[in-house]
């Protein structure tokens, strides 16, 4: 049984910041969007994830954001990032609960979010959706 497709070079579907503070977590979502074909730049917190945006050297079409990080949470990002660049896609993922989520208003506009764990499958088909509209 073969793998899933991995594409290269024109065939790419899209860039993505990764911003997840576990280097685990973080490498194997990566992956999971590599081999969906995605550019993925990867960030540890939400610093350095403004640092990669601000430079303007690469333009992302979507921010994949841990919502509980250290320093700096995930939705004070996702603010932050709105307030400097508000049409920027933003998907959530965590493993607290739809409630959680929903009840923190996270959501709306160009916000969604995605409920860890997932499968390659999952996240797939989630940022693809979001990058189609």
């Amino acid at each position: 049984m073969t793998g899933p497709q991995v594409r290269t070079g024109a065939e790419r579907n899209g860039t993505i910041l990764l911003v997840e503070d576990s280097d685990v977590v973080r490498e194997v979502i990566a992956r999971m969007l590599e081999n969906g074909g995605f550019d993925v730049h990867k960030a540890s917190g939400g610093e350095k994830a403004l640092s990669l945006l601000r430079s303007g050297d690469v333009p992302f079409d979507l921010l994949l954001i841990d919502v509980v990080m250290p320093e700096m949470s995930g939705v004070e990002l996702a603010d932050r990032v709105a307030s400097e660049h508000p049409e920027t896609r933003i998907l959530f993922m965590t493993g607290h609960s739809d409630d959680m989520v929903s009840g923190k208003g996270m959501l709306g506009g160009n916000r969604e979010y995605i409920g860890k764990p997932f499968s390659q499958g999952e996240i797939l088909e989630k940022v693809r959706v979001i990058l189609s509209r």
